[in-house]
């Protein structure tokens, strides 16, 4: 780790991405397992989107790692967002990469649509989770990483998500175990036309998260 201004900075499969520690949702650590997953899984894509990137080191270490051509990055904290946009043009990838400052895809120009969706989300339902595991969250993280309240984030995004998935688009979220089971998530994705194509345990020494691959439904 190097500190560049307000930022340190870390390599991410080449790319050397700026953040700062209350940006970081897990995503430099238990978000490298999305790799070697996708490399297995689906290969290089055309076009990929992270959503909720925080300072998006699963985006650029996809990115760096070749299993995208081009790169789009959202987040709802500006802050974060300015993190991404710097490590971008730090890298020369500003022909490849756009970051949009939206929540879920309001922001996000209409018309773009991408073959893979991934996304290290607010984990945590805060409306039901044991007051303990929130405050445990609440020692070390803003609420904006780690809280989820009624999965009313998760439920907005796959509503959003259906209609901008490429034809034969999937979407694949990192999620935690000690916080949901993937059927939570199931009417939500539902009700937005898609369907559960996987359930994936992440593996070690990441076995506390898991990957949920949703597609359209058939």
């Amino acid at each position: 780790m190097t500190i560049h201004g307000t930022y340190a900075t870390v390599d991410c499969e080449g790319v050397h991405v700026r953040y700062a520690d209350h940006l970081d949702g897990g995503g430099s650590d238990f978000g490298r397992a999305y790799v070697p997953f996708i490399a297995s899984r689906f290969g290089k894509v055309p076009r990929l989107l992270e959503w909720c990137c925080g300072p998006a080191f699963i985006g650029f270490s996809l990115l760096g790692a070749g299993l995208c051509e081009q790169l789009d990055l959202s987040d709802v904290n500006e802050e974060a967002v300015a993190a991404a946009r710097e490590t971008a043009t730090a890298n020369d990838l500003d022909d490849r990469v756009s970051v949009f400052h939206s929540d879920c895809f309001d922001d996000v120009p209409a018309d773009r649509t991408w073959d893979l969706i991934v996304g290290n989300p607010p984990h945590m339902n805060v409306t039901t989770a044991p007051a303990e595991h929130i405050e445990v969250f609440r020692k070390i993280k803003p609420e904006l990483v780690y809280a989820d309240k009624d999965w009313e984030i998760h439920r907005r995004f796959y509503g959003q998500a259906a209609a901008r998935l490429a034809p034969g688009g999937s979407v694949l979220l990192q999620e935690c175990w000690a916080a949901s089971d993937p059927e939570v998530f199931r009417p939500m994705i539902a009700d937005a036309g898609l369907e559960i194509a996987g359930v994936f345990p992440c593996e070690a020494p990441h076995e506390l998260f898991y990957f949920l691959w949703v597609r359209a439904a058939a």
